[in-house]
């Protein structure tokens, strides 16, 4: 390589890191201009392209430098996090595995693979792709990951243990205190749970979710008026979050207010007709008010969907109502 090839490519990974990707672009591109066998070039270029969404031309560069150079390990963990990003998953698994083939420290490739299994719900093998990105990269953005992993595995004291090893540097990150809010309220410690959603939410005041894991602590722990004040806020927030308009529908149906509950229940199958749980209240309601064809319509919908919960139950109604069976 001469040194206006090394020179084109060291300012076009200085603009590349600055977010000038223009400029950028157009050094790597001078660089090719001088060299077409520049594996590393293609690659760069490669990277570049894959950040501004130009996926088709990103694959093309990725290919070109494997092509070129055969061993090259960064350029197949580059093109792992493409298929990635593409939702290609089973090819993403296969060159990330490949790179770690030629590069077992690797450390994009083990992080895209854990990102990878995290997606597809392997969460045993997304926990050895983080601990090894760890070990490669010591950061403490890793040790949040690393404890979804575990909890998701239910391995609680383990998750516990590794979002304390990331305290210190990350006290001011909500998703620290939400995931040891998840922590705690699995193990059945609302109150601290309640704490960690609060503490997370004074740093993110408009995250709907972390909102409606407090209001779920709070039913637990019998404070219905707290739960209300907070899946109301979400559905200001966030008016099409289902899970926080069912949950209220159930609580206003719990105090009597039938009619604002099945308004709720109705939005809901409005937003996603197949919510089973809107479904399932919403045929009980039918039957209340003796609308027995809806009603049994909603239930037989319940029993189509997925939920084995709502199912079961829907089964089981239809089953003490005869005249609604067909």
């Amino acid at each position: 390589m001469n040194e206006e090839m090394k020179r084109l490519l060291k300012e076009g990974a200085a603009l590349h890191l600055s977010g000038n990707f223009p400029e950028a672009e157009e050094r790597y591109r001078q660089a090719l201009e001088l060299d077409q066998s520049s594996a590393v070039a293609h690659n760069n270029l490669g990277f570049l392209l894959m950040q501004l969404q130009r996926f088709g031309e990103s694959e093309k560069e990725y290919f070109r430098s494997i092509e070129l150079d055969k061993g090259y390990s960064t350029a197949y963990s580059n093109l792992g996090q493409l298929y990635l990003l593409m939702q290609r998953w089973d090819e993403a698994e296969e060159v990330l595995t490949k790179a770690l083939s030629l590069n077992a420290d690797e450390f994009y490739a083990h992080e895209s693979l854990a990102k990878l299994f995290m997606l597809k719900g392997e969460s045993e093998r997304s926990e050895y792709h983080w601990k090894r990105s760890y070990l490669i990269k010591p950061e403490s953005g890793i040790l949040l990951n690393l404890a979804y992993s575990l909890i998701q595995q239910r391995k609680l004291d383990e998750a516990l243990e590794e979002l304390n090893r990331a305290l210190p540097l990350e006290e001011e990150n909500p998703r620290l205190y939400s995931l040891l809010g998840i922590i705690y309220f699995v193990k059945y410690d609302f109150g601290s749970a309640i704490k960690c959603f609060k503490r997370a939410l004074g740093l993110t005041p408009e995250d709907a979710e972390v909102r409606h894991n407090l209001a779920m602590a709070y039913l637990k722990t019998g404070q219905s008026e707290e739960a209300v004040a907070e899946l109301r806020r979400i559905l200001l927030l966030e008016p099409s979050h289902t899970d926080a308009r069912n949950n209220l529908a159930v609580i206003e149906l719990s105090a009597g207010d039938a009619e604002s509950a099945l308004e709720h229940f109705t939005i809901t199958l409005e937003q996603e007709p197949q919510n089973s749980k809107a479904l399932y209240y919403k045929g009980v309601l039918m039957l209340q008010r003796g609308d027995v064809k809806l009603a049994k319509r909603m239930l037989l919908q319940t029993i189509e969907s997925d939920n084995d919960d709502y199912k079961q139950k829907a089964v089981e109604l239809l089953k003490s109502i005869p005249e609604v069976l067909p």
